[in-house]
């Protein structure tokens, strides 16, 4: 199957419009990672706020082993820190948690930001380059073939403007329903030039 155009000019084009399906991927990808870093920002403070509530929850509870060893209020006094660090502890998972969520939103905007422009852009690019190439097959299979032209021509007719059939012929529909082998081969040259689609030279005699 032909990947590209036989023509330079019907060629330029189709580079042209892949390279402009690359760069809409290209900026799709950067901006997907800028929607990430952005939203992701926002979860620094719940970072923080969980790291020091755990530091708290730590500290609190180191302090409550050792008091918890002096006489007489030692077991009341590390009792409260205790439950001092089991609510800084609380505080820190929630933290934890808020922190989550916001990186996991981050991923998917950032995801959905990426993806959804480029599925977009290269599937319909992927469908018009797939259906240009089964009619470019198409044409050159036609045009190696005795009744081809015909064909060729008769799509030419279907397809083409009618200001560019009248310069093949004041009667291009007329000329095809004769017969007429200029008419025929003309339109079915206009065809082909239309798909960039070069003919074999041995395939017109």
């Amino acid at each position: 199957m032909p990947l590209y155009a036989d023509l330079p000019a019907r060629r330029t084009r189709q580079v042209v419009g892949d390279a402009g399906c690359l760069l809409v991927v290209v900026a799709s990808v950067l901006a997907g990672r800028a929607v990430h870093a952005a939203v992701a920002g926002v979860a620094d403070p719940a970072r923080r706020f969980a790291d020091g509530s755990t530091a708290l929850a730590d500290g609190l509870r180191s302090t409550g082993g050792s008091l918890g060893r002096a006489p007489l209020v030692g077991d009341d006094v590390a009792g409260l820190l205790d439950r001092s660090a089991d609510s800084a502890a609380s505080l820190a998972r929630a933290a934890g948690e808020q922190r989550d969520a916001v990186l996991h939103l981050a991923t998917v905007l950032g995801l959905l930001t990426a993806l959804l422009p480029v599925l977009l852009v290269v599937g319909v690019r992927v469908v018009q380059r797939l259906r240009w190439a089964a009619r470019a097959r198409d044409a050159r299979r036609l045009a190696g073939t005795a009744a081809g032209d015909r064909v060729l021509a008769l799509r030419a007719l279907q397809r083409r403007p009618g200001r560019v059939l009248l310069a093949v012929d004041p009667d291009p529909a007329g000329g095809w329903l004769t017969g007429d082998a200029r008419v025929v081969a003309d339109l079915a040259d206009l065809e082909l030039a239309a798909l960039g689609v070069r003919r074999v030279t041995a395939a017109r005699t």
